[in-house]
């Protein structure tokens, strides 16, 4: 299966080289009661979220996940978003089933850019 996790560049190559690391979470849910969720783990999508859906992060990373759906769907959290699923996954299980790439860096953002801005 494959899935999405937006972040940081630096983080983006920190994960490349040592895994994914357990970070805080916390999720309003939309039902209306106004619940606030707080979990530990490392969230990802089912599509690529914009920076502007998600949490901040000019670097894309994609995660091909050697788990089942029926694994998967312990990490579930329903409500945050309507057309989205979500999952927040400790670490340890995430990383002994996936490979992860950089999908996309925000070239704004990037060492490249400012380089050629600055020889321009």
């Amino acid at each position: 299966m494959r899935l999405y996790h937006r972040t940081r560049i630096a983080e983006a190559v920190e994960i490349g080289r040592r895994g994914f690391q357990d970070e805080r979470w916390s999720f309003a849910i939309r039902d209306g009661e106004g619940l606030e969720v707080k979990l530990t783990g490392v969230w990802l999508t089912d599509r690529q979220l914009s920076a502007s859906e998600g949490p901040p992060g000019d670097a894309l990373l994609e995660a091909e996940v050697d788990l089942s759906e029926e694994t998967l769907a312990a990490f579930e959290l329903e409500g945050v978003f309507w057309d989205v699923r979500l999952y927040v996954v400790p670490a340890e299980v995430l990383n002994a089933h996936t490979r992860t790439r950089i999908l996309e860096v925000d070239p704004r953002t990037s060492w490249f850019h400012d380089v050629r801005k600055s020889t321009d």
